[in-house]
């Protein structure tokens, strides 16, 4: 399968790249874009991309139609380029957050709905054996809990805007400079657990009843927690640590059932092994699009965790 990957920076240089050369059974890279052309060239030739597959505007690439799907690897939000590319009719593999706005969900929506999201720990090895072992109708609460070192998120202009997002009768009354890292602190990183939240209960929506945030200093992220219910009558509660000092990412997702728990570990993404959530994220993207088989996430799950990072503003606005 023909891809064009758009966005060259870390994540597309650490993860994404590499596994496309390994899987060269699977994929062709026929085209790259990176605002910067000299680098976008110099990726070209290492992939042994043709010269005519090299771009820097994203609207002239999609142009080309050299490709049979594109991998959207850039940063923020993601909504106006796969919005672009399902109207040209390429599927779409989408790095997360889908959007930063229901709005601009409903701009992809309308698109098309031939979009996987990226969320590669619902793809993990480990993720996969607990899921075989577990009666998910049993689970009595899932406890995560993410231990995260620095790591700024991309610099951006944008903020959250009130209104017209939660679904709630009301708007958030929570504001001020918290509002923006803990909304972030959502989109950009505690989607993982939601998307785990949502594999083990077995719904789309992650539903909010409270919030906290603390710690904040700086200009850099604190902590965030919220919690809420699950479907089955269990709940599940997210404790989110931003620690300058800390040595190394840690997340742990504990599930408790009436006869055990199941502890899932995970390190820091970028240091995998040989049969990781990234490959096999990949290779559900090619099943995707080859037979058309329904990947784990797509827009409908990408809009549901913008609506939970709008309840967690809704819960910190009760809270102060």
């Amino acid at each position: 399968m023909r891809v064009a990957v758009v966005g060259l920076g870390r994540v597309a240089r650490h993860v994404h790249l590499p596994l496309l050369a390994k899987l060269d059974k699977y994929f062709a890279v026929t085209a790259v874009c990176d605002a910067q052309h000299g680098y976008a060239a110099d990726v070209a030739r290492r992939m042994r991309v043709p010269g005519s597959g090299v771009f820097s505007d994203v609207r002239s690439m999609f142009g080309c139609g050299e490709f049979d799907a594109v991998l959207l690897l850039t940063s923020g939000s993601h909504a106006a380029l796969a919005a672009e590319a399902l109207k040209r009719g390429y599927p779409v593999f989408c790095e997360k957050p889908l959007a930063h706005t229901l709005d601009e969900a409903g701009v992809v929506r309308e698109a098309g709905d031939r979009l996987m999201l990226g969320y590669m720990k619902q793809y993990d090895p480990v993720v996969t054996e607990a899921l075989g072992g577990l009666d998910l109708g049993a689970i009595r609460h899932i406890d995560v809990s993410v231990l995260h070192p620095p790591e700024r998120f991309p610099q951006t202009d944008w903020t959250p805007a009130s209104g017209s997002h939660s679904g709630t009768a009301s708007a958030p009354e929570h504001v001020g400079p918290r509002v923006h890292w803990e909304y972030r602190a959502v989109l950009d990183s505690v989607c993982h657990d939601l998307a785990l939240i949502r594999l083990l209960d077995g719904g789309i929506g992650v539903d909010v009843d409270a919030a906290y945030s603390w710690g904040a200093r700086d200009g850099e992220s604190g902590s965030l927690e919220f919690s809420g219910p699950l479907s089955h009558g269990g709940r599940y509660n997210v404790r989110w640590h931003y620690l300058p000092d800390y040595p190394e990412y840690e997340e742990h997702v504990r599930v408790h059932t009436e006869d055990g728990t199941h502890d899932l570990a995970f390190g820091n993404p970028y240091f995998f092994g040989a049969d990781s959530g990234f490959e096999r994220e990949l290779l559900a993207f090619h099943s995707f699009v080859t037979a058309g088989t329904p990947p784990l996430s797509g827009i409908a799950e990408g809009t549901a965790d913008i609506r939970t990072g709008m309840l967690v503003l809704d819960a910190l606005g009760k809270t102060g």
